[in-house]
């Protein structure tokens, strides 16, 4: 049963000239979406929405080469929204539709994952735009979002992605979630609670089975943002980078890193990142088996930040889900390999 779940195996790809550090938007191999005269289209968030602004500026953005880096930073936007529990709104960034949307789209929303940005889906987003509604989210506390100091526990970065849902997109319009690492533990815990959001669900090598954040939760607070310094600095972010791919030679890049670094300097990072720490961290395994919507699972076969037999375990218990392992690829196929990534998403809609 567990095997007719599972493909192995390499998506088609156009070939693709250059490096990573000068990365165009990639082509599709699948069809250009048809055209309908009478398609429903709507325009994008920026005017639809009284709570958005046209563009956020990112700092230091002037030191990355790679043109799909800047080309979305570019295209960030920010939404003011008020979650249950806080004392006021915060300022969601993220990366919408540009343009008119025709309305029939399916809507695509993803989920970056730890101490990260929606930047992180700079190689995906592109090739995704021409068959979804796609919005990539900066979630609370991390990215370019804007807590404005308030907490950023496990529950207020679900719930601001229910408020974006229901501000942004458009209250009652069902979405597929895609999730990228701890970005899945959240994609996870709305799947779960508000199935009523929620289509379709995709965990690419998503945390799920990991629990909370251990000992940390616990340190004076002195220590622990000691530990934040070190986690912003350049030496364990160059670590981080070069376990995350698995042509580290390619990828694993002075630009890589520095990009990876852009959402650490705004002002709340420390108190956001120690809110979530001190909150003892996302806790979703005992949600998984009540995931009841169509789920696909995607897994670099060469991960080696998260457990390989956690690939197995999302679907043993989701009972509507499949696998897909992408050969020579490390934990984040959005960056490595996303080609293969944009194929099985658009299989799991039948485009």
């Amino acid at each position: 049963l567990r095997m007719a779940k599972i493909v192995v195996g390499r998506a088609p790809r156009a070939a693709v000239s250059g490096t990573p550090r000068g990365l165009r938007a990639r082509q599709s191999t699948r069809r250009a979406p048809r055209h309908h005269p009478h398609h429903r289209t709507r325009p994008t968030t920026s005017s639809s929405s009284s709570s958005t602004t046209a563009s956020v500026s990112v700092d230091r953005l002037d030191e990355i080469e790679e043109r799909a880096c800047v080309d979305m930073a570019n295209r960030l936007q920010a939404a003011e929204l008020s979650v249950p529990g806080h004392g006021g709104p915060v300022k969601m960034t993220f990366v919408g539709p540009d343009g008119q949307v025709a309305g029939d789209k399916p809507v695509l929303v993803l989920l970056h994952g730890f101490d990260s940005s929606c930047l992180e889906f700079r190689r995906l987003f592109p090739l995704l735009e021409a068959d979804f509604e796609v919005y990539a989210l900066d979630v609370l506390g991390w990215g370019f979002t804007d807590s404005r100091g308030q907490d950023c526990g496990p529950k207020y970065k679900s719930g601001v992605v229910v408020e974006f849902l229901d501000k942004v997109v458009g209250g009652g319009r069902q979405v597929t979630l895609l999730g990228a690492s701890l970005g899945g533990a959240i994609a996870i815990d709305l799947a779960a609670g508000r199935p009523d959001l929620v289509s379709k669900l995709v965990l690419v090598d998503a945390q799920g089975f990991q629990d909370g954040i251990g000992a940390l939760q616990y340190l004076p607070e002195f220590l622990t943002k000691f530990f934040l310094e070190v986690l912003r600095s350049v030496p364990l972010r160059n670590a981080a980078n070069k376990m995350s791919y698995f042509e580290k030679d390619k990828f694993a890049t002075k630009d890589a890193l520095n990009i990876g670094r852009l959402h650490t300097f705004k002002n709340d990072w420390v108190s956001g990142n120690l809110s979530f720490i001190k909150s003892g961290g996302l806790a979703v395994s005992s949600l998984i088996p009540r995931i009841s919507q169509q789920t696909l699972v995607v897994w670099g076969d060469n991960d080696e930040i998260l457990p390989k037999e956690d690939k197995f375990k999302f679907v043993d218990a989701i009972p509507k889900s499949a696998l897909r392992i992408i050969p020579e690829c490390g934990h984040v196929p959005h960056l490595e390999k996303p080609q293969e990534l944009a194929f099985y998403v658009r299989e799991l809609h039948d485009l």
